[in-house]
């Protein structure tokens, strides 16, 4: 069995972090292993671009045929993946032992600028 890659996740798992991961992780993944543990020690939050980064990272992972595990979830973020279910999901890859080389990925510096959504108005019956 080769070895899992380990990822160091930053505090904030934003749409920009996550965009960043799926970068970093393509090209680690093709070249090292397709056994994958996502270390969330540090992640104090995550949004649901975090929660949609995860699952795309799960997705290219089940595409090398690969194995995904996180390490080091807070209760915080423990229930924000039972509310979204993706503990669920996570419970369907097989577990691997970790003998692994590592990466982090750095919170982006560069300003990026994202379209905010116009929020939704709801018609108020009086």
């Amino acid at each position: 069995m080769s070895s899992a890659v380990v990822v160091k996740m930053p505090e904030a798992l934003d749409a920009r972090n996550a965009r960043k991961l799926g970068r970093e992780l393509k090209s680690k993944l093709s070249a090292h292993s397709s056994f994958v543990v996502l270390d969330l020690s540090r992640v104090k939050d995550i949004d649901l671009s975090g929660i949609d980064g995860l699952l795309t990272c799960m997705e290219e992972v089940a595409r090398q045929d690969g194995s995904l595990q996180l390490s080091g979830v807070s209760p915080e973020i423990a229930t924000m993946l039972e509310l979204t279910r993706v503990n669920q999901l996570m419970q369907k890859f097989p577990g691997f032992s970790v003998d692994a080389p590592q990466f982090e990925v750095a919170p982006e510096t560069a300003p990026e600028e994202v379209p905010a959504e116009s929020p939704a108005q709801l018609p108020v019956a009086a």
